[in-house]
């Protein structure tokens, strides 16, 4: 069992229980991906906001290389180790650098501002994220692309207003709908992931072999 980058957040808290070596969150995450192993049951299917984000990822990528002078086109590789499963989106080897694109749903919900994308990728646990891609992708920085795009017309509702998901967003100059958050490559949390996911295979472990 290896941990999806994306997940890292929810099993890496300190268990407040002695004798603990992992919280009860991480063991609502491992059932969660044991249903998925045993059964092929997925809990969480997607929703409008995620379609958006899958549905304008490639833009996202492109604009993240227009903006840094280069060519991005996303990447495809995923890599695995003992611990962890991660698949970024931009892994530029020329700079050791992972770019991370994530779309938000219109302007009342996109951080213009640094404190609101650093509260935000903390909140949603992407700074761990990117640990485990840089850790995964040996990279020494990561940056997290917030971008505000048009949503796209087909994942409107009838009653939900063209010009604010729209024309609004496309007013605004494409240089003043991106934010960024830098994450530094620290191996002391990757080692806290390391332990971290060791117990938690421990525990998937004693799930599975409860149901054989």
């Amino acid at each position: 069992m290896r941990i999806r980058c994306s997940s890292i957040a929810d099993i890496i808290g300190k268990p407040k229980t002695k004798g603990e070596t992992i919280t009860e969150t991480a063991k609502s995450k491992l059932i969660e991906m044991a249903k998925r192993e045993l059964f092929g049951f997925e809990a969480f299917e997607g929703n409008a906001f995620t379609e958006k984000g899958n549905l304008m990822e490639e833009t996202a990528v492109k604009y993240s290389g227009l903006v840094r002078g280069r060519e991005y086109r996303k990447n495809i590789e995923r890599r695995v180790n003992d611990w962890l499963t991660g698949e970024c989106d931009v892994y530029d080897s020329d700079d050791r650098l992972i770019v991370d694109t994530k779309c938000s749903w219109d302007i009342g919900t996109h951080p213009f501002f640094r404190d609101e994308a650093e509260k935000k990728a903390a909140k949603a646990g992407y700074d761990w994220q990117m640990q485990g891609y840089m850790w995964l992708f040996d990279c020494d920085r990561a940056d997290i692309d917030f971008w505000l795009l048009p949503t796209p017309e087909d994942l409107l509702k009838p009653w939900e207003d063209r010009e604010k998901y729209i024309e609004l967003v496309e007013a605004i100059p494409i240089e003043n709908r991106i934010t960024t958050v830098t994450v530094m490559r620290d191996d002391e949390k990757i080692e806290l992931i390391k332990e971290r996911v060791t117990a938690c295979q421990d525990y998937y472990e004693t799930l599975l072999s409860q149901y054989r």
